[in-house]
């Protein structure tokens, strides 16, 4: 191998090295879950978009690149046109550098103790921000006045 080749490979094995470490922007993207736990159908929806129905024990990921909503709405069934959900819930996320997390509880002492420390923003039946910061989960404490779909048998006749 000649001189001349050398230092031309030399040079672009420098350059793919100088591209390779130049610095990319800051990238939130965290990808989250909300999960089902309970009897009740869940319908989740990101940022308005559209919506992702979950049935008892399932899960969706959901991607947070930046600060946006979630809204959370459960159903006795299936939902359906005009129904009205049992529970309904719309948290605030944040997805800044390299932390994702759903905002919840007041200012008050944020500097100090750090959001959501003194309850003033309550959650139930939802648990936010576990198991992993920005997760949501419905839990089985879910238990709304579901109507029972037709008569409930008497032993007596």
């Amino acid at each position: 191998m000649t001189k001349r080749v050398w230092c031309a490979w030399a040079g672009i094995g420098l350059a793919l090295a100088g591209l390779a470490s130049v610095p990319s922007p800051a990238s939130a993207d965290c990808l989250r879950r909300v999960y089902n736990r309970s009897s009740l159908v869940l319908v989740a929806r990101q940022d308005g978009g559209p919506p992702a129905v979950l049935l008892p024990g399932q899960s969706v990921a959901m991607r947070l690149s930046r600060p946006g909503q979630i809204n959370l709405a459960a159903y006795c069934g299936i939902p359906q046109a005009g129904a009205s959900p049992v529970e309904q819930r719309t948290f605030d996320y944040e997805a800044v550098l390299d932390r994702c997390f759903v905002r919840f509880g007041g200012d008050l002492f944020v500097p100090q103790l750090g959001r959501g420390f003194i309850g003033l923003q309550e959650t139930a039946p939802f648990t936010v921000n576990n198991p992993q910061q920005g997760d949501i989960i419905l839990g089985p404490a879910a238990q709304p006045a579901c109507a029972v779909p037709g008569t409930v048998l008497d032993r007596r006749g």
